[in-house]
């Protein structure tokens, strides 16, 4: 019995050999783990503590991944833009001297003398004097030879925002920065602290056509929904100012056919990618909707 036993360790020697020194290897390894580890952290703790935070994004990034797309360059947005004030905004006031005669009143309202920009857009030299109350004035004579007579002051008025674009890349439009070109007739009624307010929701730097429709819903459904209406007012960024001076020229002839002035300055924006965004403080009105009579409706 006692031979057989020690025959059975002898046997189990033999399968287990070197388990001594396995032991020894893998207390060997163990130690130099914690070693390396221990190294790898005063590494990193000595380079972030001292070696600025280059070293540590160079750690944490990944040699062996796919480089990550570059980050975007940091861009003034609107965080960094200074506020709109009326400082920044050209009128562009549409009139006649037949018109200007009944309506200048209107634009008495708003005007403010010496705090404004603009000018009021007349078809001949007015007959009476010009009072220093009112919008200074440029003359701009219909081409009826180029438009016809029945097109020619829609036309008129449609150029008018190309020239006073240039007027202001001139800086004929007086000294300072300008943001916004604001279209109206000169029946038209700004309240200009709501005007600023609305126009500084919006980056200048970018297209934007910000208007509204009419408040007459067959008008709408003439011109889709999708042009802001002269009467009420609308405004026309910098940049798309620029950009629609740029082919005003040929885009009248184009759409010669059009009823007004605002409908052409649509169709100009709409051919450069320029959609209406509507702000509905804009207001126009058809007087043919007989408001008075619709006051006294209960509904």
């Amino acid at each position: 019995m006692l031979h057989g036993v020690s025959r059975n360790v002898a046997a189990m020697a033999n399968v287990f050999p070197d388990a001594d020194g396995k032991n020894e290897r893998c207390c060997w390894l163990k130690r130099s783990l914690c070693a390396l580890v221990l190294f790898s952290a005063s590494y990193f703790a000595y380079f972030s503590f001292f070696s600025g935070n280059n070293v540590v994004r160079d750690l944490r990034q990944c040699p062996f991944c796919e480089p990550s797309p570059p980050s975007p360059p940091v861009v003034a947005g609107a965080a960094a833009r200074s506020p709109t004030t009326l400082a920044h905004i050209v009128f562009v006031i549409g009139a006649s001297n037949a018109t200007w005669a009944k309506r200048r009143v209107y634009t008495g309202l708003w005007w403010r003398p010496g705090a404004m920009r603009g000018h009021v857009w007349l078809d001949d030299e007015p007959s009476g004097q010009w009072r220093p109350s009112w919008p200074p004035y440029r003359v701009l004579r219909p081409d009826e030879a180029r438009f016809g007579k029945e097109h020619a002051a829609a036309a008129r008025m449609a150029w008018a925002v190309a020239e006073a674009f240039q007027a202001a890349e001139a800086g004929r439009e007086g000294d300072g920065e300008v943001r916004w070109l604001v279209m109206g007739d000169d029946d038209t009624v700004f309240f200009p602290e709501n005007l600023v307010a609305v126009l500084d929701k919006y980056d200048h730097r970018e297209m934007y056509y910000v208007g509204s429709t009419s408040e007459s819903v067959g008008q709408n459904v003439v011109h889709s929904y999708s042009m802001a209406f002269g009467g009420g007012g609308y405004a026309i960024s910098y940049p798309a100012a620029a950009a629609l001076a740029g082919i005003m020229d040929g885009c009248l002839d184009r759409y010669n056919e059009f009823y007004g002035s605002d409908h052409r300055v649509q169709a100009c924006l709409a051919e450069l990618g320029v959609p209406l965004t509507t702000e509905p403080g804009f207001h126009q009105v058809a007087t043919s909707l007989h408001l008075s009579r619709q006051s006294n409706s209960p509904k």
